[in-house]
């Protein structure tokens, strides 16, 4: 049931508009994850940006709050470029446990990671599991840019890379001002290979297919594909909390 509120964000609730709404007019809640790490000619927090961008156009259609970001996670081979961040992997499943806890004892039934960064979705998935074991609170945990690769395909032709295509696509849609055009060179680019695994990585921008996945720069596509990316995380969400209704 679609629910009108005066916001989806938790943080800009007093707690009596709270008490007013969970869980009596929503028990989901959307938490964006990512970490602070290079990417190409975007901003070191495109990670938690994409995420939080989703979940504000989702947040509605769907009936969830919107959680602060976790803007800090794993970083791994790009953490010696400028300005990278990382914390170690048990400290931030045990940080975002503890967190998503928190909402389940706030009075989230169900929550849902908006994963912005391949290096922490092992942990989240752990963080799922012990929380349903704990706490009986249903969880998933979504990465756009797997879940919704067709829908990149049909926008570009290919996957994105690291910082490349996809990334830099859905910055570019909501985030202009944090596409550095003038900053960027083919060079930044290196491909992602079998058997080499370098840190820091060569590239500021991965690629995982040779000569694909650069950034395109397009604003009209960076709108179409974040268009089509919501749109399809909208519905896997949507299907997924109707199979949980009838098991809850």
């Amino acid at each position: 049931m679609k629910t009108t509120l005066r916001t989806r964000k938790l943080e800009e609730l007093n707690w009596m508009e709270f008490k007013r709404i969970v869980p009596k007019k929503t028990d989901a809640v959307l938490v964006p994850v990512g970490t602070i790490e290079a990417h190409g000619v975007t901003g070191l927090g495109t990670d938690n940006q994409i995420p939080l961008s989703i979940a504000e156009r989702i947040a509605g259609p769907v009936n969830a709050l919107i959680a602060p970001p976790i803007h800090y996670g794993i970083t791994k081979s790009l953490l010696p470029y400028p300005g990278s961040v990382t914390v170690l992997p048990d400290t931030f499943e045990r940080y975002v446990f503890e967190v998503a806890a928190g909402l389940s004892d706030a009075g989230f039934a169900r929550i849902v990671f908006m994963n912005g960064h391949g290096g922490n979705t092992d942990a989240l998935k752990n963080v799922s599991l012990r929380l349903y074991r704990e706490k009986k609170t249903y969880c998933m945990v979504v990465d756009w840019w797997t879940l919704c690769a067709e829908e990149i395909k049909q926008v570009y032709g290919h996957v994105g890379g690291h910082g490349g295509t996809d990334e830099t696509a859905m910055v570019q849609a909501d985030h202009p001002e944090q596409v550095r055009r003038k900053d960027y060179s083919k060079e930044m680019a290196f491909l992602a290979q079998p058997g080499l695994a370098a840190v820091p990585f060569p590239g500021s921008i991965i690629l995982y297919k040779q000569d694909e996945g650069y950034p395109d720069f397009d604003p009209a596509r960076a709108r179409e594909l974040m268009a089509a990316v919501c749109a399809s995380v909208e519905k896997v969400l949507l299907d997924v909390f109707r199979r949980w209704s009838r098991i809850r």
